[in-house]
């Protein structure tokens, strides 16, 4: 069928006067204190003597320059075994001199106890103080039915309680906290060792001057530069477990610790001779992509810019290191192998032909880490110092391309600073975003604990999708294989890479990665115990030495063909923004025939679909991108999409900062085309993406649905529904009578596909229940913003893409045609192409 470039819009969506959500939550609370005079008193004695330490401590903070108000020590309040501890409903929950740091909650089986660090001052020791007694006192109301006062609490009963109810009535015992209570990784991660180590240091903005000059006083020594966040500096420090447990005391700074990251980049050097004698011959058929066309920015080990195949397309003056200690011409490997997939693919499928081969984008490369050399920076101050040296220097449309992971982070889903790190820079100032393309990691092996056959499935549901991938707003990339060639492959064709992670093991569920591409495959050694990266599986590449072409696989290939084809899409739609790019190339991705298996075998083994549809996607995200419908719309292909912004919030004279207005879409529909169809079965699919600012230290305090400044989902009219009917369902500053019924056809639903900022949905029924369901809307959810006290976000507008595509039977109706004529002129974006294709 005739191909067509994607129709995008600006400026067709209608903003509402007023916006009011739906919904509304219930708080869990305790079991009732048997005896509360009793349970009062241990506290109060814990209190007591937390105040006498804040004393102790008194002299060494003055030292550091704290303020008498400020001096106070870290507390570790520990819930009643089998309990919830309830620590408050506000994002921060600070209050009379008491800070919320970060919180732990109970993990494995049976009955635990939950934790919660504060930092408090002597006046919030009297508060407390006073706060017990009237706790002590309490009376329940006669009349009142227990399961309200102690399962389904509402907030106006809360509001008759005395100040800290529900926190004296959860908790078991306060103590002053140390090291280990503000350890929030792994447990067993942490140092025990007398030697210094070096740890990642979560420090209050407010206390960074106390902090720095307890760190000279106590000689600690910092390395890097720290990384800021709403409300938290984070450092990285070299010292002993006693030194850092003075260091906490004396600053009163200290949110929370974890261990240091490093960067790694797991790679095999397989090299293939045969290959090398086409080395010229390939260079002398390369055609540069033009000078406006996209770079794929490659943050990684640097590359060699001198091998043939790269120097058409990476001159000298594009490759550079964030220190000057560092080589930027890629004396380790990794990512001279990272470009050449990032601007030709496998070279495999280039190096037999004869003619041409035009590419799409440019290279540009930063060296962000170095292996071996012992000047070293935090993930997360290389990242962010390499993204803001190549901006310096050189404004251009870029996709940075991310292919090493961090190790030392949390591998559950949690934010870290590096995923922070990476969620600040892509939304930048929520105008001019950035898109990077990150890989999820690869499961470990070494020649001493080789791959394990029997464990393929287990080992890639066990280890959790590594840092920065978890962060919101990348496209997180992981590896599938097509590759089968030799005589005992291990994964099958259209399977998962064999070392891919996922995010199987996460309890977060994020739905990552978020696409998958060619990572090769392994195959399985004589014996068939074990296996190994297997040499014709691999993908072709260039190498660091000028003269060989090597081989490369997992994830870190799956990064790079991901950011080369998000640069390929940059390069044919130079209008589209980041967030239309990352969805479009989610949007476009489908399950192989093997995937789909898998589901069905989930369910035919008992599972729910719904459960067997979400643990697909915990594995293979929503699949490999097709190429065809990622450039392409067709006649029977369409593919519509609506760029635009809407003002989640506002605030009215002497009241706190609400939700402000959704967005509706009336869209050109192809109606007829449609109609035309009648019971034929067709498929829809619709996605949002969306960036967010983050609080990284939301997420330490079980706040993670304030880590992201706000949120966004959508909502689509559905069969036989009105328009009118179909904003009241989402609206109720319109009306609060109508209920929301069944949306038949989803793949995933209303409530599972919004989670992240990348929401996918598909929808599959017969073309005459599409028709006429025109109205799309997208509406805000409360995040960290609006109950900042440090931005004013009244008004602020926040970005965001919907991508719409119908997919039919090959008809005489032409979608794009029809639905191209129904836009306005105006409306209607169409960048040209910066490449010939």
């Amino acid at each position: 069928m005739l191909r067509h470039r994607h129709l995008i819009v600006r400026g067709i969506g209608k903003a509402s006067k007023d916006f009011e959500p739906y919904g509304g939550g219930s708080a869990t609370r305790p079991s009732a204190v048997k005896d509360r005079q009793a349970h009062a008193s241990r506290l109060r004695g814990d209190l007591q003597r937390i105040n006498n330490s804040i004393r102790s401590a008194r002299d060494e903070q003055r030292a550091a320059g704290l303020p008498s108000d400020k001096r106070g020590v870290s507390v570790a309040v520990s819930s009643r075994k089998g309990q919830e501890l309830t620590i408050g409903e506000s994002r921060r929950a600070n209050s009379r001199g008491m800070q919320l740091l970060n919180v732990r909650r109970a993990t494995g089986e049976g009955p635990g106890r939950d934790r919660a660090v504060y930092y408090m001052t002597s006046k919030a020791i009297e508060s407390l103080d006073k706060s017990l007694v009237s706790y002590e006192n309490w009376d329940d109301p006669a009349d009142a039915d227990e399961d309200d006062l102690i399962s389904n609490w509402v907030p106006e009963d809360d509001k008759k309680r005395p100040r800290n109810f529900w926190l004296f009535e959860s908790a078991k015992s306060f103590r002053v906290a140390g090291v280990e209570d503000l350890w929030t990784d792994d447990p067993e991660e942490l140092p025990e060792a007398s030697e210094p180590v070096e740890w990642e240091i979560w420090v209050r903005t407010s206390m960074v001057l106390h902090f720095l000059n307890a760190a000279e006083n106590l000689n600690i020594e910092l390395k890097g530069e720290p990384s800021d966040f709403v409300d938290i500096k984070v450092f990285n420090g070299v010292a002993t477990k006693n030194a850092l447990s003075r260091l906490i005391s004396r600053s009163a700074a200290v949110v929370e610790l974890r261990g240091a990251s490093n960067f790694i980049a797991d790679h095999a050097d397989l090299p293939s001779p045969a290959r090398l004698q086409q080395i010229l011959g390939i260079a002398d058929r390369i055609v540069p992509a033009p000078a406006k066309a996209p770079w794929v920015t490659v943050l990684d080990t640097g590359v060699n810019y001198r091998n043939v195949l790269l120097t058409p397309s990476l001159p000298q003056a594009r490759c550079r290191a964030v220190l000057s200690a560092w080589d930027p011409y890629d004396s380790d490997g990794h990512g001279s192998r990272m470009a050449g997939v990032a601007l030709f693919g496998d070279l495999e499928a280039v190096a037999p032909g004869t003619g041409p081969i035009p590419l799409e984008v440019g290279l540009e490369s930063i060296a962000v880490f170095a292996p071996g050399n012992p000047v070293r920076l935090p993930a997360r101050d290389a990242i962010r110092r390499g993204v803001e040296r190549t901006e310096q220097d050189q404004q251009h449309p870029r996709v940075y391309c991310l292919a090493a992971t961090v190790i030392g982070e949390a591998e559950d889903g949690r934010p870290t600073s590096t995923s922070g790190t990476l969620d600040a820079l892509a939304f930048n100032n929520g105008i001019s975003t950035r898109l990077f393309c990150v890989a999820v990691g690869n499961v470990e092996t070494s020649g001493v604990a080789p791959y394990q056959v029997a464990n393929y499935q287990t080992l890639n549901h066990d280890h959790g999708i590594q840092s920065p991938a978890q962060a919101l707003n990348v496209l997180s990339v992981g590896a599938l294989t097509n590759k089968c060639s030799g005589p005992s492959p291990l994964a099958d064709a259209g399977g998962l890479s064999p070392r891919s992670r996922t995010a199987q093991s996460w309890e977060i569920r994020r739905h990552k990665p978020d696409i998958l591409m060619e990572g090769g495959n392994h195959g399985v050694d004589a014996g068939g115990q074990t296996s190994r990266p297997h040499g014709p599986d691999m993908i072709a590449t260039t190498s660091n030495n000028p003269n060989r072409i090597t081989l490369v696989g997992d994830t870190s290939a799956a990064c790079a063909a991901a950011a080369r084809l998000a640069g390929r899409v940059r390069a044919r739609y130079p209008a589209m923004r980041a967030e239309t790019v990352r969805g479009l190339l989610a949007h476009c991705a489908n399950w192989t025939p093997a995937m789909a298996a898998r589901r069905q075998a989930m369910i035919n083994a008992g599972a729910s679909e719904e459960d067997a549809t979400l643990a697909t996607l915990d594995c293979f995200g929503w699949g490999v991108p097709d190429e065809e419908r990622v450039f392409w719309s067709a006649g029977n292909a369409l593919t519509l999409i609506a760029e635009d912004d809407l003002r989640p919030y506002k605030q009215d004279p002497n009241k706190s900062v609400t939700l402000k207005e959704m967005k509706s879409f009336q869209l050109p529909w192809p109606d007829k085309g449609l109609q035309a169809l009648g019971a034929t079965d067709i498929e829809m699919r619709c996605t949002l993406s969306y960036f967010v600012q983050p609080d990284i230290h939301s997420a330490s305090l079980e706040r993670l649905r304030y880590y992201p400044s706000h949120g966004l989902h959508f909502d689509f009219q559905r069969f036989e529904e009105s328009e009118e009917r179909a904003l009241r369902r989402v609206n109720r500053a319109i009306s609060t009578n109508d209920q929301a019924g069944q949306d038949d056809g989803w793949l995933l639903g209303r409530r599972k596909r919004s989670r992240g900022t990348l929401h996918h949905d598909i929808w599959k029924g017969p073309a005459y229940q599409l028709a006429g369901r025109r109205q799309v809307s997208v509406a805000p959810i409360r995040g960290w913003w609006a109950s900042s006290s440090q931005i004013e976000p009244a008004n602020v507008p926040v970005r965001f893409s919907l991508i719409i595509s119908i997919r039919t039977p090959e008809s005489a109706n032409d979608l794009v045609a029809e639905v191209r004529a129904a836009i306005p002129a105006s409306a209607l974006v169409d960048v040209p192409s910066v490449i010939t294709v």
